[in-house]
Formats: C-alpha cells, structure tokens, sequence
C-alpha cells in the first residue's frame, strides 16, 4: 500500500472541515446562538487550516525536491 503525502494533507484538512461542521452545528442549537462563539471558533479554525496547509505544501516539495518522491514510507527510511 502506497500513501502519497498529499493524500495524507488532504484526510487532515477533511477532518479539520469535519469539526467545523459540528463547530456550527451544535453552536446553532446551543443555549445562546445569538452570541456568535462558534462562528468565530469556526473562522479561527479556517485561519489555522489554511496556515496548516500552506506549511504542510511546503514540507511536500522540499521532500520532493530532496527525496524525489512524496512517498511516505520511502521517505521515512531514507536519510540524509
């Protein structure tokens, strides 16, 4: 079995939009929805992703261009 690093990337941003889904799911039907906590919960997690995805796509070419590869395991037993 083959795992690419970016598919590996993209499981982690899906599981981050995951939890902004129920981030505004359960601040809707919350005791106070008017107070806008989980949309700012729910932005500040869209600034940290977005963040997170730019340093994770730059770690995948430094490799590749290092490793010539984006293969995890290969690049695990290799050295520098």
């Amino acid at each position: 079995m083959r795992r690419s690093a970016i598919v590996v990337l993209v499981g982690v941003e899906l599981m981050l939009a995951a939890a902004n889904l129920n981030f505004i799911a359960f601040w809707s039907y919350g005791p106070h929805p008017e107070a806008l906590i989980g949309v700012t919960f729910v932005l500040f997690a869209i600034g940290i992703a977005a963040a997170e995805a730019a340093v994770g796509l730059g770690i995948i070419l430094f490799a590749n261009r290092v490793f010539r590869t984006i293969d995890l395991p290969e690049i695990r037993s290799l050295k520098w």
